[in-house]
């Protein structure tokens, strides 16, 4: 066994927030900004050189560096970009890697494996808010570590299946660009409708029954997108799994909208329900793709933020979805973007199952490397085969 502070320097951040300088080049990644183990820019908090340089004072962030959640969520892991423009946001420590005993991206894709991340939830779990303390992220217990040859193997084999799931973002950033463009040229200039004009919100209710479902959850949802839905059995699921999720439904996240957590399911697989705190949205007519760019729209976020209640976490009553505004476009008008979007979308949901697919796999090679059942080989073999 390895505990973690013998093999890196953890440092622990501010304990306030950063003051936000819409024009500052820096950024303060807290937990909100952590997801699917990537940086998201657009929830990280902007500061001048000023404030990064105090959030930093006691180590300042270089490339290989980790970032590691300790609360709210426990357990996200993301790596210091090679521009090193980030300071740790609140909630979160510092992790660099001892060069002479651990190679920093074996680390970084042991710290996001399953086994680790759920001994950290175990960890945290007991308190009124799960959280680690610096001294528990620095106790971290780890597998003995390999020799640093077979370090730089395993991370250069799974770094092979992350360069394919950047590649698969890429394309789908490009395409879900293209279907905006061709949303906004077709559709920009119309006037409003409500939305209840064109969708159901929330339209098909659900009773447990025998058997197993898959669980799509608040948690799950992301910017555009969404995690392999948790398998269930009936009588295990939570009580408010209670809302059909059908092929072409749009999902909203009716707490803190300005998180923007929506996605377009396209793969439902099994029965899929989603939690009554999902908007699940279903156009009248299957017309997908102009659903989900119709309620992705700046315009559209910006209603539900208006009509968000409560302080903590600002929530939208379902009923207000039906009022959100879309475009007042004709069936016709509607149809014929169908024909061109739809394939594009149909692309972008690809990736993102493709991708659900190889990060199983790096997760499970890994595993099975530490364990000793295969070989560095035998890994790359597999990895032939997947990429």
């Amino acid at each position: 066994m390895t505990r973690l502070g013998d093999i890196a320097t953890i440092v622990d951040c501010e304990h306030k927030t950063a003051p936000v300088d819409e024009s500052g080049e820096f950024f303060a990644v807290g937990t909100p900004a952590m997801k699917d183990n990537t940086i998201d820019f657009s929830q990280a908090r902007r500061i001048n050189e000023a404030t990064f340089r105090a959030w930093t004072r006691r180590l300042r962030p270089q490339a290989s560096d980790i970032l590691l959640a300790r609360e709210a969520p426990v357990g996200p892991v993301v790596r210091v970009p090679a521009e090193a423009n980030v300071a740790p946001g609140q909630r979160t420590v510092l992790i660099r890697p001892d060069k002479s005993s651990v190679e920093a991206r074996f680390l970084y894709y042991l710290l996001c494996s399953p086994p680790v991340q759920t001994h950290m939830a175990t960890m945290a779990a007991g308190s009124t808010v799960a959280h680690l303390n610096v001294a528990d992220v620095r106790e971290l217990a780890l597998p003995t570590m390999p020799p640093l040859h077979t370090q730089r193997a395993i991370a250069e084999i799974l770094g092979s299946l992350d360069d394919k799931i950047a590649t698969n973002e890429l394309l789908r950033a490009k395409t879900g660009n293209m279907t905006a463009a061709l949303f906004e040229a077709e559709f920009g200039n119309l006037p409003d409708s409500k939305l209840e004009d064109h969708a159901h919100v929330n339209a098909e209710k659900v009773t447990p029954t025998n058997g197993t479902l898959r669980y799509l959850d608040i948690a799950s949802v992301g910017v555009g997108s969404y995690e392999e839905p948790a398998l269930l059995d009936w009588k295990d699921a939570p009580g408010r799994a209670r809302r059909r999720v059908r092929s072409g439904d749009v999902v909203w996240s009716t707490v803190r909208p300005g998180r923007r957590s929506h996605a377009l399911v396209l793969d439902t697989g099994q029965d899929l329900v989603a939690s009554t705190g999902l908007a699940v949205i279903t156009h009248r007519s299957g017309h997908f793709a102009w659903l989900y760019e119709a309620t992705r729209r700046p315009r559209f976020l910006e209603y539900l933020e208006s009509v968000a209640e409560g302080s903590a976490y600002p929530a939208v009553k379902p009923a207000f979805f039906s009022s959100a505004p879309v475009p007042d476009a004709s069936n016709e008008a509607i149809v014929a973007f169908e024909t061109r979007a739809e394939p594009l979308l149909w692309r972008y949901e690809a990736a993102r199952a493709e991708n659900i697919r190889l990060a199983r796999t790096r997760d499970e090679l890994l595993h099975a490397l530490m364990s000793g059942r295969i070989t560095v080989k035998d890994a790359e073999n597999r990895v032939k085969e997947e990429v």
